[in-house]
């Protein structure tokens, strides 16, 4: 890592780093899943192994190695074979493919100072500065995880280009003024409404 020769901006990229991890969604509904199933397995096993020593002739037992006797053919243990992959397969892609999407990061200047926004709130914001522009009646906004998508309508003919323009302009002014710390892409679309 080459040194930094401006203190400011070693201080900002901390922050940002900062701001990035402790803002970044969490697996914690992965996570109750694995231990829950790692819970049951391990309670189903060990009372399988030690109820014949505490009570060796229970007709619950009975009950149970009659069944597991009946279920010990070919087709029962592939079932079981199956059912046991799919379960660790459907834990293992929902660990990789991480949790939701998190509030946005902005940018505050100091590492112990960390602010976020919600996409829904990001949105309202953005939403409002679309509106303001003229000749726009309405616009509807969706802040995803690298793109802002913005789609307004207006009732002027001939003037979605300019218009696109600039809404694009005053959303990504606006983005700059919130602080958004990763860089988002602004997208717009112009609907035609009504009569002129």
């Amino acid at each position: 890592m080459s040194p930094v020769k401006n203190p400011e901006e070693a201080r900002d990229r901390s922050a940002r780093r900062t701001a990035r991890r402790l803002l970044r969604p969490h697996r914690t509904g992965t996570a109750v899943l694995c231990a829950v199933s790692l819970l049951l397995v391990g309670a189903a096993a060990g009372t399988a192994v030690l109820a014949p020593s505490f009570v060796p002739d229970h007709p619950a037992l009975r009950t149970v190695d009659s069944l597991s006797a009946a279920a010990s053919g070919p087709v029962p243990a592939a079932a079981a074979s199956a059912c046991a992959i799919a379960a660790g397969a459907a834990l293992i892609l929902s660990a990789l493919r991480g949790g939701g999407r998190g509030p946005l990061a902005l940018r505050t200047g100091s590492p112990s100072l960390v602010l976020g926004l919600t996409r829904g709130g990001a949105a309202r914001v953005l939403a409002e500065e679309a509106r303001g522009v003229d000749g726009v009646n309405g616009a509807r906004v969706r802040v995803g995880r690298r793109r802002v998508r913005v789609l307004v309508s207006t009732r002027m003919r001939g003037a979605s280009s300019a218009l696109r323009g600039r809404v694009g302009t005053s959303v990504r002014r606006r983005c700059e003024e919130l602080g958004v710390l990763s860089r988002l892409r602004v997208r717009v679309r112009v609907r035609e409404v009504g009569p002129a």
